[in-house]
């Protein structure tokens, strides 16, 4: 691979940090944002996940005053951007509507609009519930900021996003360049979706929606990314996807805070790489043409997105009832729930496995829905207890086994009682999977500990087994009690 791709592939990668919980609700921050590159002499990358999770950018904050530009900082006239946007869209094979702006600011202004967006258009206390699935499934520390953490991870990558809101590029002001240049390429294809299929309108944040916003999101950038290469070093097939992937997780660990988690720095790269692969399969199969068709009939799962041929068959996902929480007493309600999807799931297995049989075990995914249900102390406004549960079902009872082994690796075989967490217990019965993890007390000023038995977390388990899958066979439902019985008797 030559350093103009990596390169090319540093800079289009990376925007906002996504949340594992299935498109990441912080992944889109910007459906169009590229991060800014590390120094040129770093030997093998020069700058994902969410997850996430895919609304577009914060343009919402008003309009740039003249205050907010730095008038030092490099900038193309838009007579540069107009030679690049002809490239592109000669490139990619799409019109160009209007004009396209630009506008430089400062790297902390970018996040600020970022932040404002955020704290706009998403539900408060969503980001709080998909902390709460992190950490109960052990893939972030019980006391890290999840927040915190994934605008950390963001504000060293950004770049620049293109706005659909006033249709204008925004840069960062300490972009070389060559660096302006090649995010240019990457986000004024983003220009072009919107003018052609609006953008804004197909990555708005919905509550449990996350896959279908997740599989449009890794299509938005895998476009992106495919046509950028075409661009900047003649064409995308030159690309060795199997190396991109490489290169984007290098990059992007390399740029991470310390104690970035894994799975936030997986999610931040996946919508990447994921969907480059994707673009890159349909564009194999029938070129540009194909992509256009995609457009025109989205895929609905990220299993669609990482499995073209179900997109093809239009194979749809297994619906599955949202979790109950009667076992756990009075006051425990479910507070958020959504699906996580294969995506989500081949990611959170990476944390417990090597990749590959991650791959393998979430790639029976048929359905899945996951609940976090909270009871709130009456006597201690500060005080909440939490729990997960999360039901799934695989294709077959074979691809539920081999994803059992997975979580077995990773959590044993019976009931494991966690001193901050609480209790964490799995059951796989015919093709269906469940967990539950806690309840476990939170305190305001970030005390985390346990609150569960695994006598509860038995008689839970075995009410979410029984649980409404479509297509439901007879199975799993008379596995249910026992699995439960074995959770309750059973305890590590």
């Amino acid at each position: 691979m030559t350093r103009r791709v990596e390169d090319a592939a540093a800079v289009g990668q990376g925007r906002c940090a996504i949340g594992l919980v299935g498109a990441a609700v912080l992944a889109g921050c910007a459906p169009t944002a590229a991060p800014a590159a590390p120094p040129r002499a770093q030997a093998s990358t020069a700058t994902l996940p969410a997850a996430s999770a895919a609304p577009r950018p914060a343009g919402g904050a008003g309009p740039v005053d003249a205050g907010e530009i730095d008038e030092d900082a490099a900038r193309l006239t838009d007579g540069e951007i107009a030679r690049v946007l002809a490239r592109v869209a000669k490139a990619r094979g799409l019109p160009v509507r209007r004009e396209v702006r630009s506008r430089v600011l400062a790297r902390g202004q970018i996040l600020e609009r970022v932040r404002a967006h955020v704290e706009r258009e998403i539900p408060e206390g969503v980001l709080d519930h998909q902390r709460e699935v992190l950490a109960a499934l052990e893939l972030i520390p019980a006391d890290y900021d999840f927040t915190a953490g994934m605008y950390r991870l963001l504000e060293g990558r950004i770049a620049g996003f293109y706005e659909p809101e006033d249709a204008t590029m925004y840069l960062v002001d300490d972009l070389s360049e060559a660096e302006a240049e090649e995010t240019l390429a990457h986000e004024l294809v983003h220009a072009l979706q919107d003018q052609s299929f609006s953008l804004g309108r197909l990555l708005d944040f919905k509550l449990g929606d996350s896959d279908r916003l997740a599989a449009t999101h890794a299509l938005v950038e895998g476009e992106a990314m495919s046509a950028m290469f075409d661009v900047l070093v003649g064409s995308a097939f030159q690309v060795d996807e199997s190396m991109l992937r490489r290169l984007v997780a290098m990059s992007t660990a390399l740029s991470s805070v310390g104690d970035t988690p894994l799975v936030l720095q997986e999610s931040l790269g996946a919508p990447y790489t994921d969907g480059f692969a994707f673009v890159q399969a349909l564009r194999r199969e029938g070129g540009w043409a194909s992509v256009d068709a995609v457009w025109r009939a989205l895929p609905e799962t990220t299993e669609q997105l990482l499995h073209p041929e179900k997109l093809a068959a239009r194979e749809p996902a297994v619906a599955v009832a949202v979790p109950t929480a009667a076992a756990l007493g009075p006051g425990f309600r479910v507070v958020f729930d959504d699906v996580m999807g294969e995506q989500a799931l081949r990611i959170a297995f990476g944390a417990y496995a090597h990749r590959d049989a991650a791959i393998g075990a979430a790639a029976g995914w048929g359905g899945d829905r996951f609940a976090v249900v909270r009871r709130d102390d009456p006597e201690d406004p500060s005080r909440k207890e939490v729990a997960l549960a999360w039901r799934l079902r695989f294709d077959s009872a074979g691809d539920a086994a081999e994803a059992g082994k997975l979580i077995e690796r990773r959590f044993g075989k019976v009931c494991r009682r966690r001193p901050a967490l609480g209790p964490i217990a799995w059951a796989a019965r015919g093709s269906d999977v469940a967990i539950v993890a806690g309840p476990y007390a939170r305190r305001g000023g970030g005390e985390v500990s346990a609150a569960g038995t695994c006598a509860g977390a038995g008689k839970w388990l075995a009410e979410v087994m029984k649980g409404g899958v479509g297509g439901q066979g007879a199975g799993a439902l008379a596995g249910a009690a026992a699995a439960g019985a074995q959770a309750a008797g059973r305890e590590k």
